[in-house]
Formats: structure tokens, C-alpha cells, sequence
């Protein structure tokens, strides 16, 4: 499990209020979080959300019912309360002690005590809430596949295959790089033979030389969990409709390229430490394009004796071309 995802649901009798949202992160981090809160009056707008929807479809529903409580004046405010307050409440327990136990109560199946915990975070806004919590652990190339599915139904089934019928990729396989939502980097910062991970997603008529290459060069590989190490050889810019994509190739073994449609919206599983210093690089590099590298030129400290050795030798310099001119001038 590298990721944790818990939907919640609370109702307070107190507030008379209904609480939906959601606390996501990687295993053993702090978690991302974001919720609503909707008076009881309005709960007919949280009739379309359920527990038992999946990770995309939930926060897309959670930012629908945003914007209609955002049309309601005053409505919004106590939603804007609450984030601040669960802010709050995470800080005094600790963000990331919380990620720990989100993380071990999901990899042991304990709902009940995940309740319990939530229940805990909303008992200073409203005691003893009614919480329900519906909880999921998986894997980051399960959570690329469910991404590849909500981009690509986005754009359209016709408007990708126009673009993937191009003479050049029309018959490689199909990948998808696999996506890190917390740490990951955006395929804009890739470079030609930089690696990347990518889940299969269709091998076409590769698929006897993919899996008898994956046999030779990959240990126990599970083609559900598993993912293949990449090198990107090429990648482009296109359009659909309003939205900038990057199409690219990658070699996945020797001889077998396949392709990939990426938004540069997604953050790919990356080697941060490979980033940052190449970073580095790009910001040094456009220092010294624009004539703007700083040069400091360091001039060692006098002491007090050498000071006074250099005035008196000015002195006795001086004395001596007095004489000098003296003598002449008689």
C-alpha cells in the first residue's frame, strides 16, 4: 500500500449540521484533506454523494456541491470555518503521527478505529457526531490506472484515438507513467533519456516480446501492482480541445517503444533528490546565459603590524625623494 484514502461522513445534531469530505495521503504521511460542511436546511445538495464512490468521482462531486453553497450567501463561511479549525486540530495531534495511524489502521482492515480517530478531530467542533468512514489503501500504479481512466473519459474517446492514429505510434503499446498525487514531478520537467515508471496498459501485438523481456529482466513482476523503469526518447506537445497534452514515447526495452498521453497537470513518480539537482543546474545555467553570475572576489584581511610596516616604508620612501630633490636642486 503507498496511498491512503478515507471518505467521511458526519452528521451534528448539535450544529444541525451534515459534514462530508475526505483525508488522502501517502502511507505513513501527513494527509491532504478537505471537507464541507452544508446546514441541514441544504442537505438535499449532498443527496448525489456516496461513500461508496471512488476516489476521482468523490472529490469531483465534493467541488460540485462547493460551488453551489459558494452561490448562497453566508453559507460557505462555516465550510471555510471548518477547514480551519480541522487544520487546527491536526497540528496539536501531528500530522504526521495521524498519517501513521490512518496508514496502520487501513493496512489491518480497522475501520472502526479510523472512526474513532475522526470522531476525535470534529469532537471541539460538535460532540459526539455521528461518523461514518468508508476507507481504501492501494498501490501508486493502482491509483495511476484510476487516473488514466478519469483523464482519458475527460477528453473523449474519439478525440484520443485521431491523435493515436498517427502512422508513427498507431501500433506501439500503450502506457501511462505512474503517478505520485503528493511528491510527484510534471512530465514538463522531463528531458530526453530521463527514466520513468509506467504501468502497461495495452502491449498490442508487443505482447509476447513485453512479457517474454519482463520474464528475463523482472523478478516476481504482478501485472496489476507492478510497474516498468522506462527512458523517454521523445515527447511533444498537442491539443484537445482547450487542454495542452504531452505525447510521448518511451523505450521499455531494447527495440520496444511505446506511447503515453500525459497532462502536465500530473505529478509522475520521480527520483527527487535527481530533480532538485537538476534544477540547480537549470537555474545556474540561465544565471550565466544572462550575464548574471555573481563573482565575489575575496581580499584578505591586513593585520596591524603589516599596516604599520606599510606606513613607515611610505615614510622613509618619501624622506628619501626629498633628499633626492634637495641634492639636485643645490
Amino acid at each position: 500500500m503507498d496511498l491512503y484514502f478515507i471518505k467521511v461522513r458526519a452528521r451534528s445534531k448539535g450544529t444541525a449540521e451534515d459534514i462530508v469530505g475526505y483525508f488522502f495521503g501517502k502511507t505513513n504521511n501527513a494527509p491532504e484533506y478537505d471537507f464541507i460542511v452544508v446546514p441541514l436546511r441544504y442537505s438535499n445538495m449532498l443527496d448525489e454523494i456516496t461513500l461508496e464512490e471512488n476516489l476521482s468521482d468523490f472529490k469531483e462531486k465534493i467541488e460540485g456541491v462547493r460551488s453551489q453553497l459558494k452561490e448562497v450567501t453566508g453559507v460557505y463561511d462555516v465550510t471555510l470555518a471548518f477547514l480551519a479549525y480541522i487544520n487546527n486540530m491536526m497540528n496539536r495531534r501531528g500530522k504526521i503521527p495521524l498519517g501513521i495511524e490512518f496508514s496502520t489502521a487501513i493496512s489491518e482492515s480497522d475501520n472502526e478505529v479510523i472512526r474513532i480517530v475522526v470522531q476525535n478531530l470534529f469532537e471541539e467542533w460538535s460532540p459526539k457526531m455521528d461518523v461514518v468512514v468508508r476507507t481504501q489503501g492501494m498501490s501508486l500504479e493502482e491509483y495511476s490506472t484510476l487516473t488514466f481512466s478519469t483523464v482519458y473519459d475527460s477528453f473523449g474517446d474519439e478525440n484520443i484515438k485521431k491523435i493515436y492514429s498517427r502512422p508513427d505510434i498507431a501500433e506501439l503499446p500503450e502506457v501511462f507513467p505512474v503517478i505520485d498525487p503528493i511528491n510527484g514531478t510534471s512530465i514538463v520537467q522531463f528531458d530526453v533519456e530521463d527514466r520513468l515508471p509506467v504501468v502497461i496498459l495495452d502491449p498490442g501485438k508487443f505482447q509476447k516480446d513485453i512479457v517474454k523481456d519482463i520474464v528475463n529482466n523482472i523478478p516476481n513482476f504482478d501485472k496489476n501492482k507492478s510497474s516498468i523503469e522506462a527512458t523517454l526518447i521523445s515527447k511533444e506537445i498537442v491539443k484537445i480541445r482547450d487542454d495542452t497534452l504531452f505525447l510521448i514515447k518511451v523505450e521499455l526495452f531494447d527495440g520496444i517503444i511505446a506511447k503515453a498521453l500525459i497532462s502536465p497537470s500530473l505529478k509522475i513518480l520521480s527520483d527527487e533528490t535527481y530533480f532538485l539537482k537538476k534544477k540547480r543546474r537549470d537555474v545556474s545555467g540561465k544565471e550565466r546565459e544572462d550575464g548574471k553570475m555573481n563573482i565575489r572576489v575575496e581580499v584578505p584581511s591586513s593585520t596591524g603590524s603589516e599596516l604599520l610596516i606599510a606606513f613607515i616604508t611610505t615614510i622613509l620612501l618619501t624622506a628619501a625623494l626629498l633628499i633626492i630633490t634637495y641634492l639636485f636642486m643645490k
